[in-house]
Formats: C-alpha cells, sequence, structure tokens
C-alpha cells in the first residue's frame, strides 16, 4: 500500500528537496532501462541464457509487467515532484506580488483612497 508523507523544509531549500526527491527514482529509471532491452530480447529469442530463437512467453510477460511498475514508480514520483515545484512557482508569485503592492503603495500612499474607497 501506498502513503503520502509530508513534511517542512526551509523555503530556500524546497527545489533542492524537489532534486533529492528526483534523484530517488534512479533505480526504478535503470530498472525500466534494463527491462525495456531484456523484454525486446526475450521476445526475439534473444535472452541472457541462450539465442535460439525460443522465446519463453511467461518471462516475457513478467518482465513486460515489472517494467509497468518501474515507469509506474517513475511517474508516481515525478507527479509529486511536479506537485511540489508548481506549488513553491505559485507561492513565489504570490510572494512577489504582494511585494509589488506593497512597493506601490508605499510610493503612491493615496492611491488606496481613490480606488476601492467607499
Amino acid at each position: 500500500m501506498r502513503v503520502k508523507l509530508s513534511y517542512t523544509v526551509e523555503e530556500e531549500d524546497v527545489l533542492s528537496e524537489a532534486a533529492k526527491l528526483v534523484s530517488l527514482v534512479s533505480d526504478d529509471m535503470q530498472q525500466a532501462v534494463n527491462l525495456f532491452s531484456a523484454a525486446q530480447r526475450e521476445l526475439l529469442g534473444k535472452n541472457d541464457t541462450t539465442d535460439d530463437g525460443i522465446v519463453n512467453l511467461k518471462k516475457a510477460l513478467e518482465m513486460i509487467e515489472e517494467y509497468r511498475r518501474a515507469l509506474f514508480n517513475i511517474d508516481t514520483r515525478l507527479s509529486e515532484v511536479t506537485e511540489i515545484v508548481r506549488g513553491y512557482d505559485d507561492y513565489e508569485k504570490k510572494k512577489l506580488e504582494a511585494e509589488r503592492s506593497e512597493t506601490i503603495s508605499e510610493v503612491f500612499p493615496h492611491l488606496g483612497d481613490m480606488y476601492g474607497a467607499d
């Protein structure tokens, strides 16, 4: 069963933490690359133990299923990192907008009195 984790980091560490999370898929990525090649060889009857043209369908199907699981793990992790990076981007945009609004209020203190005041 998969569970969702949550933890807190400093604002300036968000992207480096996201990079660490991406690096966690390196084993799955390598496994996927290996299975990609191995499944093709097996389906062509050119497996690691023999080159006799005999296809072990059960083994090929197992490899394909394992390949799919590796891709799922990669996709899940990348989706999670995407959420983190988008959330960080939204946060940064809102922070910048708030800073701009504050600067405008400081430069033009009476602007708020002219617009929107009832």
